[in-house]
C-alpha cells in the first residue's frame, strides 16, 4: 500500500481523532489508494488530450475538477518541484523547500510604482455582423498586413493632435459586383430592368454590408441631379425599398436618409419644367417620412417633433416658394392629426392671405398653378381633421356655414371646402378642432 497504517493513525490525530483500530486504518488506507489511482487516471486522459507525455500539476487540477474535488493549491505547471528527503527514527519523510525571504532586503527595496485606475473603454466588435478594422479588434485570421503597409496606417501628429487614419470597409468581390449591377439597373430606360433591381433590393438578405453604400447612393443622387425628376424618384424608390427590406436593420442610417427625403419634399425646384409631375414626388418622400416615424419614434422620441418643426418653418417662411409650401403642408398633414391640429390649423387663415395675394398675379402661370396645389393641399389637411372627428354633425346651412369657417380658415379656402362634397364634415370638425385648440391655449 502507498500509506501506510502509521501514517493513517497520524494524521487522524492530527485531525483530534485518536486511537483508530487497524481494521479501520487497513480500509481508509485502501480507499485513499483507491481514489488516488483514480484521480491519476483521469488526470492521464488531459494528458493525452493535450498530445503531450508529461503530467502537470494542471491535468491533476483538470481531474479534481471533474471530480467535484477542490484544486490543489501552491503549485504550478511552470514551477519545477524539487522534493528533499529527510530521515527520522521511523521513516524517511520527503517535503518541498521553502524559499527563505530576507526581510530586511525586502524593506530596503523601492516602493513599486502605483498601478494606473481601472477604465473601461466600449468599441464595436462587429456592425452589421462585419468586423471593423480598428486597433481593440484582433486583425482577421489568414491576413497579414505588410510592414510598410502598418508603417502608413501608423497615427501621424498634426499641430500637436495625434490623428488616426480611416479604416477601410473592405467588400468582397461579389458585393462589388452585385452593387454596380443594380446602380446600373436602376439608371437603365427599360422599367423592367429597373423595377427588377428595386425588388431585389427589398427582399434580398445578404446586402446588410451595402446599406451604407445605397444610403450614399441616395445622398448623392439627390444632391447633384435637383433638376432630374426621374433620377430623383428612382433615388426615392432605392430608399423605400431598402425600408421594406426586413433582412435589413436601416435604423443606425437614418439620420444620412432623412435629409434627402426632407429635399425631395421642401426643396425650391425638383424638375426642369414646372408642367412636370413633381408633386407626386412630394407626396411621395411625405409618406416616406410619415413611416419613418412611426416605424422609429419610440426609438428616436424627438424624431417627429424636429421634422414638424423643420415643416412648419418652411410653411410659415413668407421667403419660401410655394413649393415649398406645398411640401410642408403635406408633409405636416402626413404627420397625423394632431400635427395638423395644432401646427397647420391656427396659422391657415394668416397663410391664406398671403397666398391670396401671390395668386393675385394673374400673369404669372406657374405661381397660380402652385397656388392651387397649395390650396387642394389645405384642403386635404382639413379632411384629416374631419376623419378624425367622427363624433360632429356635418353642418347645414351654407351661409351661416362659411362664414363660421372663414373666420378659422379664411375666404378663399372656405369657398373651396363648401365646394367640397363632404364639406359640411369638414367644416363642423374644422370649428370642433378650432375650438378645441382655443381652449387648450387659454388654459397653458
Amino acid at each position: 500500500m502507498i500509506y501506510s497504517k502509521s501514517t493513517i493513525k497520524n494524521i487522524s490525530e492530527s485531525i483530534g481523532v485518536p486511537k483508530l483500530k487497524d481494521g479501520i486504518t487497513t480500509a481508509m488506507a485502501q480507499d485513499v489508494e483507491y481514489r488516488l489511482h483514480e484521480i491519476i487516471a483521469e488526470a492521464m486522459k488531459f494528458m493525452r488530450h493535450s498530445k503531450r507525455t508529461k503530467l502537470t500539476v494542471a491535468d491533476i487540477n483538470s481531474a479534481l475538477r471533474v471530480r467535484n474535488v477542490e484544486p490543489i493549491y501552491g503549485f504550478e505547471t511552470g514551477r519545477p518541484i524539487k522534493f528533499h528527503k529527510t530521515a527520522t527514527a521511523l521513516e524517511e519523510i520527503y517535503y518541498v523547500d521553502d524559499e527563505q525571504i530576507d526581510l530586511d532586503r525586502l524593506i530596503e527595496e523601492p516602493l513599486p510604482n502605483v498601478p494606473l485606475e481601472v477604465v473601461y473603454t466600449a468599441h464595436w466588435l462587429a456592425i452589421e455582423g462585419v468586423q471593423p478594422r480598428i486597433q481593440q479588434n484582433p486583425a482577421p485570421i489568414g491576413e497579414e498586413e505588410p510592414a510598410a503597409k502598418k508603417t502608413a496606417k501608423a497615427p501621424q501628429k498634426q499641430d500637436g493632435v495625434e490623428t488616426i487614419p480611416l479604416v477601410k470597409h473592405v467588400l468582397s468581390k461579389e458585393l462589388q459586383l452585385y452593387f454596380e449591377c443594380i446602380t446600373e439597373s436602376l439608371v437603365s430606360p427599360d422599367p423592367l430592368v429597373k423595377s427588377t433591381a428595386l425588388e431585389s433590393i427589398s427582399i434580398d438578405a445578404g446586402i446588410h454590408q451595402l446599406v451604407t453604400y445605397f444610403v450614399q447612393y441616395i445622398a448623392m443622387a439627390v444632391k447633384n441631379n435637383l433638376n432630374n425628376l426621374e433620377t430623383l424618384r428612382t433615388a426615392m424608390a432605392v430608399a423605400k425599398a431598402l425600408r421594406r427590406n426586413p433582412n435589413l436593420f436601416v435604423e443606425p442610417y437614418m439620420h444620412q436618409l432623412i435629409p434627402s427625403l426632407l429635399t425631395c419634399l421642401v426643396s425650391k425646384r425638383l424638375c426642369e419644367s414646372y408642367t412636370e409631375d413633381h408633386w407626386s414626388l412630394r407626396d411621395g418622400a411625405a409618406e416616406q417620412i410619415a413611416e419613418i416615424c412611426q416605424q422609429f419614434g419610440q426609438s428616436y422620441h424627438t424624431l417627429q417633433a424636429r421634422i414638424a418643426r423643420t415643416l412648419l418653418r418652411a410653411f410659415l417662411d413668407p421667403t419660401k416658394p410655394l413649393t415649398t409650401h406645398y411640401g410642408a403642408i403635406v408633409g405636416l398633414t402626413k404627420l397625423g392629426l394632431s400635427i395638423v391640429k395644432v401646427l397647420v390649423l391656427p396659422n391657415i387663415k394668416t397663410y391664406m392671405s398671403l397666398l391670396d395675394a401671390e395668386m393675385e398675379k394673374r400673369d404669372n402661370h406657374q405661381l397660380i398653378n402652385d397656388g392651387t396645389h397649395c390650396q387642394a393641399a389645405l384642403v386635404n389637411a382639413l379632411r384629416v381633421v374631419a376623419r378624425g372627428n367622427n363624433d360632429v354633425e356635418p353642418l347645414g346651412a351654407a351661409g351661416a356655414q362659411k362664414s363660421k369657417l372663414a373666420e378659422v380658415v379664411g375666404d378663399t379656402l372656405a369657398r373651396l371646402v363648401l365646394a367640397e362634397s363632404d364639406a359640411g364634415k369638414i367644416a363642423a370638425a374644422v370649428l370642433a378642432a378650432s375650438k378645441e385648440v382655443k381652449a387648450q391655449d387659454s388654459q397653458e
